[in-house]
């Protein structure tokens, strides 16, 4: 069965099969997520609408895993800030610490969590 999606008619619920997993979010400015590693898992962020920063890096102490494979709130340690806006696709693959901050505008965006196996 295939599922369809519209951005920009708005209402979309987030979409789960197995450990595929789609998200729509938007995020008001100031927001600041938590850190988090995903150690099989990658994350596709494609932007729809709006600019944010992701700080990345594969240097990290501490966290708290919340469930398997999944750490939060680390330290990320030297991190790279990637600038994103509208219709950038960034892929954060495994290991990769990351956090996601949106500053001076709004942003929708939507979260593909991709099994690594």
């Amino acid at each position: 069965m295939y599922r369809k999606f519209s951005l920009s008619e708005g209402n979309l619920e987030d979409y789960k099969k197995g450990n595929f997993m789609v998200r729509f979010l938007n995020f008001s400015p100031t927001f600041i997520s938590d850190t988090e590693i995903h150690k099989r898992v990658n994350d596709m962020y494609i932007v729809f609408k709006g600019r944010g920063k992701v700080l990345l890096s594969d240097k990290y102490s501490g966290g708290t895993e919340i469930e398997e494979g999944e750490i939060r709130k680390c330290e990320i340690i030297e991190p790279e800030e990637i600038n994103i806006k509208d219709g950038d696709v960034l892929i954060i693959p495994p290991g990769i610490c990351h956090q996601l901050r949106v500053e001076s505008e709004s942003l929708t965006l939507v979260i593909v969590k991709i099994p690594e196996n």
